[in-house]
């Protein structure tokens, strides 16, 4: 038999007994199961942040693994519980809109409304989301576990202004080193670009006319900017913050012009 994955993505944080608690339900009933945390260190109500650390990283996981996200658990319709097969992944989470954050209409295969006692409510992600990820596993799908809905919560994903001499994005993201990771792609940066020279524009002073390929292309200390991992524009400091050296925060502006 198959050994079921289970990934938690939360913003409940390490202190407490409420992660180790729904580990132990799962672990109690799937003896055999590999429980990966991705996060528990999510900002309260963070749904943007939740769903970028997840969005990054599940496609890397085998398919049919399971991903619980209980984060921000005051928005949306707190009393619904969704499960979801997309990209041949399955997801469990509240229905506050972080799926449509995560994947796009047309890769969802598949969404429920998970069934559940009103008790439950009290420690959702122990009562009602572990027991939907065992009952996945134990079924081979999400058939069983509610009714099909169609109608859940969707917040759209911050897209960069596109046009033929800028693109101005915004810093979507800080990471745990202090890079400012922005909503400018990189397949979009070289659409457009077509080979001409460019300003980035982060500040009113300060800009970059070059994208660097390695963080330690500069000196320490020094600022650097490129194209990180998942193909997004970010700004940082070789061995160092630039959300305290440079000052960029969510929500910042980054112009991107076209010479």
């Amino acid at each position: 038999m198959a050994i079921p994955i289970i990934t938690l993505t939360t913003d409940l944080g390490d202190k407490d007994y409420y992660v180790p608690s729904a580990k132990g339900y799962i672990l109690s009933k799937l003896p055999a199961a590999n429980i990966t945390d991705i996060t528990h260190q999510i900002k309260p109500f963070r749904l943007d942040d939740a769903s970028f650390v997840l969005k990054g990283c599940f496609e890397d996981f085998p398919p049919g693994t399971i991903h619980i996200v209980s984060v921000d658990t005051s928005s949306g319709n707190t009393t619904r519980f969704l499960a979801i097969k997309a990209k041949g992944h399955y997801f469990l989470c509240h229905d506050n809109g972080i799926a449509s954050l995560v994947v796009e209409d047309h890769e969802i295969e598949g969404v429920v409304e998970i069934a559940f006692k009103n008790e439950d409510l009290i420690f959702p992600l122990k009562h009602i989301l572990a027991p939907a990820a065992i009952k996945i596993f134990e079924t081979g799908g999400i058939s069983d576990i509610g009714n099909p809905v169609t109608n859940f919560v969707r917040k759209a994903n911050m897209r960069p202004l596109i046009e033929e001499t800028f693109i101005r994005g915004t810093v979507i993201y800080i990471d745990n080193l202090g890079n400012a990771i922005t909503n400018i792609d990189k397949a979009s940066f070289d659409r457009f670009s077509k080979g001409r020279k460019y300003r980035i524009n982060f500040s009113r002073l300060d800009y970059f006319d070059k994208i660097s390929i390695h963080y330690n292309e500069v000196p320490e200390g020094e600022k650097v900017c490129l194209f990180g991992s998942n193909g997004l524009l970010e700004i940082a400091i070789n061995k160092g913050s630039c959300t305290n050296l440079l000052g960029l925060k969510i929500d910042h502006s980054i112009l991107i012009e076209f010479l």
